[in-house]
């Protein structure tokens, strides 16, 4: 008898692109894992192969997106850019990137958070997601302020008001999809390094 293998990632990455498509359409609690199977071409039997629960499905594609639209190579500039100042401009103008990308991705939490019976596992999922972004950030501001680039400032605080801040367009955008992402995002983020800069 040949071995048992488990599918292929290619497998997965189609199930987790049909599930996004069928939760964009109908809402994830509408939407069933039998319809997610038929979306992707695959059975039931492989569906769960993959993935524990509609939970585990939904977990997977939120750290999917993540993990490929973040501009990975945003974080390698990072590496070799000095300025504190260009360093955080890097890294907002990913984050606006990933916005652009989102449409509909962060209401799909709302929804799956607002209705699951462990609403603080549903919130841990999406905090473990922003925590590696946090701590890029308050990195970038901590060394700005040790250059003398900014001046003294609570970096974990303005982090996490930043990240909020960014939050809040992925939001408003689903309200209002006209609105100019880029005008928004360049007056912020210039206005807040105007505000960190240290006294000449």
């Amino acid at each position: 008898m040949a071995p048992h293998t488990r599918p292929s990632n290619a497998t997965r990455l189609r199930i987790i692109q049909a599930a996004l498509d069928c939760f964009g359409r109908k809402g994830y609690n509408s939407t069933t894992m039998d319809e997610i199977a038929a979306e992707s071409g695959t059975s039931k039997g492989t569906l769960y192969w993959h993935f524990e629960s509609k939970d585990d499905l939904l977990a997977s594609a939120f750290r999917w997106f993540f993990e490929t639209n973040f501009r990975p190579e945003a974080l390698t500039i990072l590496e070799t850019t000095p300025n504190a100042a260009d360093r955080l401009r890097i890294l907002a103008d990913a984050m606006v990137d990933v916005t652009r990308k989102a449409e509909g991705l962060f209401n799909l939490f709302l929804e799956s958070w607002a209705s699951s019976a462990n609403r603080e596992k549903a919130a841990d999922l999406w905090l473990g997601l922003l925590v590696q972004y946090q701590e890029v950030v308050v990195d970038i501001i901590d060394t700005g302020v040790e250059r003398g680039e900014f001046r003294p400032v609570d970096a974990e605080a303005l982090t996490w008001a930043l990240m909020a801040a960014y939050d809040g367009l992925a939001a408003y955008v689903m309200l209002q999809p006209d609105l100019n992402l880029l005008r928004i995002h360049t007056t912020f983020i210039e206005s807040l390094l105007r505000g960190l800069e240290a006294d000449a």
